[in-house]
């Protein structure tokens, strides 16, 4: 035996010969393939697991819009649950698994989800990648702040894949692993609980959520309890343990029964706090003017000429359906605009292609031209409640891509602005076009916000109303009175006197509009007066600018109108025509009548310049800013200037490296603050019986197959037989095992479990390396030998030991650890120190739990024993 060539350091850290053929490998270890198969528990596990997982996965139904998230979502699932089998069955490490997910998220997510951008419909592409990391990180909460149902097409579909897949290897890889009961519940849990949150207002399944989850994870835990029986138990009392089961879930329905309908929030009208509604959408409708004040440029005389120029081709529409470009539901007393309600009321969200239907009607397909030097601007113009959109020509991507709509004023707006040329196919349920009569009665809503300085209204108010009941009443009076009364103009010639009468709708001007003899105004001051009446008279009023489609589907300037839109008591909104409060227009006033009113109340002085009002909460400044912005330098720092190539290598191949020194640096630093720490507290006994723990997990990180549930000098044996090997790759000869200490190969692990007389042992294959052949080294040289006699006696000798000793066990262990460092490869060192189960290190397993494969969790006791610290083992 001593005559023999000793085995080289990586023949050692192997465990003896490599077990290259057939012949040497232990007929009792079952192969990878084998182990692989599942068993009726792991079945029974996965069975309990989908159902958790689909069940709270049911949250999401009212997120998406469509069944490819149902699609993604199992494959990711099924995908998942595999993984999880997998990993606890071939024992991977907690980093080997995440590194698998990671590379079957990149890898099918392309195929499977966002089908964008692929090659052949298969291979994945660089967009693909982009797309899958940028919705894994971000994609949440750009999903949160999309107006929902979501289209569930696209890289949205990302979220249900991910979902799936980590919600199916979690729940699986976790119960598999450790035999707690109530971990078992923790993932299943918290994916429930973050489909609540982050889903909508309106709940997905009620009872399948709460009754249908409950009763599948209280069935699943007692089948994990009553399967953690000792086997002697687990026939006794089978028949109480079931009636107690049944009794307590009973117990449970009955108690939500009665309760429920005493806890917060379970009245018929709360709102459903969700993460979505927490969330305030990143647009800011204050930067886009109004286009109410530009409502001349349809008109005649003006210098864009679009009276009788087409402005919009729309196509699929009736004669006489609304066209809608903008809802106006705020006044500041300089302009009606549209309101922010980010903070009161329905906000603008960001929608994809496809929007879930609204209200009752009948749906229309509607195609809109944008005409080159007609209609332009921000503001979309929508039909009804729009279900879909869908652009067509070269811009069709930008503007799919920040498509903005209220659902509240039917409102929508793509910041990138209509230049003229558009085209995009429309679906939407269409409304009642507006009334060309009042009615004589109509329940309208009540307690309107009363817009500030418009009390000069209310002595004309006073007079049109004066005979009329009613808030309906009075408001129909001064519409009719507007009407018949009023007359009509635009501005007229630049030599007409009509030039007198300006735009715009601000306080001063509505002022000088109402209190004049007659009216003189065209729809703007007309709508933009009429919707102030109504406040002052305490209705819900709102001013809607848009035109009328004619027969053929052409519209131009002069089917351009606003109008009004009243609240009912039901909550809808009622649209009033403008041919019902706006006087024709062959109604022009007269040169007798301006002369009149310049007697009384002063000649009107033309502003120095038209410019047309900024929308509501638009800064004075928003011009200016806007042009700095136009003239500034790009940035190096702004990441969306930078070249394909440069973002490839920085975020594919700098920051993921970056990433990993990182995670590497972090676990070598946690190492050693946790060595430092365990190694200078608390009683001397602990702080030995911790360090030969960590030195051991330290050698089993490095390779080195130590043996399990032996004593401390036992361990030591394989230590320093690796410490003694000579540093080479060529496997040394084989060694027979003696008769009565021999090596029993682990069907586990690569690496050999080292027996001992007086243990149960296995006949060592062949090749496997004895450990008795190595003895400790001697003199200077590191000897783990002399470190576990070191806490041995530390451990259990008289008395609390010396701080001598334990100084020197803990240099003695540096310097084996040193040594078996200096013994390895550069890789086996970098995966060492990338290793965190070193962190992890409590105690040694038992045999049975070897054998399951699973951990049972232990919580620390709570309760003191004497007072005295845990003697250590």
């Amino acid at each position: 035996m001593s005559g023999q060539e000793a085995p080289g350091f990586a023949t050692a850290l192997r465990g003896g010969a490599p077990r290259r053929a057939r012949g040497r490998r232990d007929p009792d270890a079952p192969s990878l393939l084998r182990r692989a198969l599942p068993t009726r528990d792991a079945l029974v596990d996965a069975g309990f697991a989908t159902a958790l997982v689909v069940i709270a996965l049911v949250g999401l139904r009212t997120g998406f819009l469509g069944a490819q998230w149902i699609v993604a979502a199992g494959v990711g699932l099924v995908l998942g649950l595999v993984i999880g089998h997998l990993a606890t069955a071939w024992r991977w490490m907690a980093v080997t698994t995440l590194l698998v997910l990671a590379l079957v998220y990149f890898v099918l997510g392309g195929p499977v989800a966002v089908r964008d951008n692929l090659i052949g419909g298969v291979l994945p592409t660089v967009q693909t990648f982009r797309d899958l990391a940028e919705w894994s990180v971000l994609g949440w909460k750009r999903w949160l702040t999309l107006l929902p149902p979501v289209d569930a097409r696209g890289p949205v579909l990302a979220l249900p894949w991910l979902a799936g897949l980590l919600g199916g290897s979690l729940t699986l890889a976790v119960a598999r692993r450790w035999a707690s009961v109530p971990l078992t519940a923790v993932v299943p849990v918290a994916l429930l609980a973050g489909s609540i949150a982050l889903g909508t207002s309106e709940p997905a399944a009620v009872l399948v959520q709460g009754v249908g989850f409950a009763l599948v994870l209280v069935g699943w835990l007692v089948v994990r309890a009553h399967r953690s029986r000792p086997p002697v138990q687990n026939g006794a009392g089978r028949n109480a343990r079931l009636a107690t089961g049944g009794g307590l879930l009973a117990l449970a329905l009955v108690a939500g029964l009665l309760a429920a309908p005493l806890l917060p929030g379970s009245e018929a009208d709360a709102r459903r706090e969700v993460v979505r509604t927490a969330l305030v959408p990143p647009l800011d409708v204050s930067q886009f003017p109004s286009p109410l004040p530009g409502f001349r440029r349809y008109t005649e005389p003006n210098p864009a000429e679009l009276y009788d120029k087409p402005v919009l081709q729309v196509t699929g529409l009736p004669a006489g359906a609304a066209v809608r470009f903008a809802t106006l539901d705020a006044y500041d007393g300089l302009v009606w605009g549209a309101a922010d309600r980010s903070t009161d009321g329905v906000p603008f969200q960001q929608v994809g292609s496809r929007i879930g239907a609204r209200g009752d009607g009948r749906q229309v397909d509607v195609e809109v031209e944008v005409v080159d030097g007609g209609y332009g601007g921000p503001w979309l113009p929508t039909v009804g409640a729009p279900t879909s959109i869908e652009f067509e020509g070269p811009r069709a991507d930008e503007l799919s891509s920040e498509v903005w709509l209220n659902t509240d004023t039917e409102t929508a707006v793509v910041p990138g602005q209509l230049v003229g040329g558009e085209r995009y196919r429309m679906t939407a349920i269409l409304p009642p076009s507006p009334a060309k009569e009042l009615p004589k009665d109509l329940q309208v809503a009540g307690d309107a916000s009363t817009p500030r300085d418009t009390d000069v209204l209310d002595a004309r108010i006073d007079a049109w109303t004066s005979r009329a009941e009613g808030a309906w009443g009075k408001f129909r009076a001064v519409a009719t009175q507007m009407h018949n009364d009023g007359t009509y103009t635009d501005g007229g010639t630049p030599n007409s006197f009509e030039k007198v009468y300006l735009p715009g709708h601000a306080v001063a001007r509505l002022g000088r509009f109402v209190n004049s003899t007659k009216l003189a105004g065209n729809d703007e001051q007309y709508a933009a007066t009429l919707a102030l009446v109504g406040q002052r008279l305490g209705i819900p009023t709102r001013v809607v600018m848009g035109a009328e489609v004619p027969a053929d589907g052409t519209v131009r300037g002069r089917d351009v109108h606003a109008w009004v839109e009243v609240q009912e008591s039901n909550g809808s909104w009622f649209p009033i025509s403008a041919s019902t409060f706006v006087p024709s227009r062959d109604k022009t006033p007269s040169e007798q009548q301006l002369l009149s009113e310049e007697q009384k109340v002063g000649a009107q002085v033309p502003p120095p310049a038209g410019v047309n009002p900024p929308s509501l909460l638009q800064g004075p400044d928003q011009a200016q800013n806007a042009t700095d912005l136009a003239k500034r330098k790009k940035s190096p720092f702004d990441i969306a200037a930078w070249p394909l190539w440069l973002k490839i290598l920085v975020f594919a191949v700098l920051l993921p490296l970056l990433l990993a020194a990182a995670y590497v640096a972090l676990v070598r630093w946690l190492k050693a603050r946790r060595r430092r720490t365990h190694t200078s507290t608390g009683p001397l006994p602990a702080r030995a019986a911790w360090l030969w723990r960590d030195l051991v997990a330290e050698a089993r990180s490095l390779g080195v197959a130590v043996p399990r549930r032996v004593t401390r000098r036992e361990q030591a044996l394989a230590l320093d037989a690796a410490l003694l090997a000579p540093v080479d790759d060529a496997p040394g000869p084989a060694e027979a095992p003696a008769s009565d200490e021999v090596a029993v190969e682990s069907p586990r692990s690569p690496f050999p479990t080292w027996d001992v007389p007086g243990r149960s042992s296995t006949t060592a294959p062949s090749g496997v390396v004895h450990a008795s052949a190595y003895r400790p080294a001697e003199g200077d040289s590191p000897s783990a030998a002399r470190v576990a006699t070191s806490a041995d006696g530390l451990v259990f000798g008289p008395g609390e030991g010396s701080e001598d000793a334990c100084a020197a066990a803990v240099s003695g262990a540096a310097e084996v650890r040193a040594a078996l460092r200096e013994r390895t490869g550069r890789w086996v060192r970098l995966r060492s120190d990338a290793d965190p189960r070193p962190l992890l290190a409590r105690r040694e397993r038992s045999r049975t739990e070897q054998a399951t494969g699973r951990r049972r969790l232990r919580l620390p006791s709570l309760r003191r024993r004497g007072g005295a610290d845990p003697t250590p083992a």
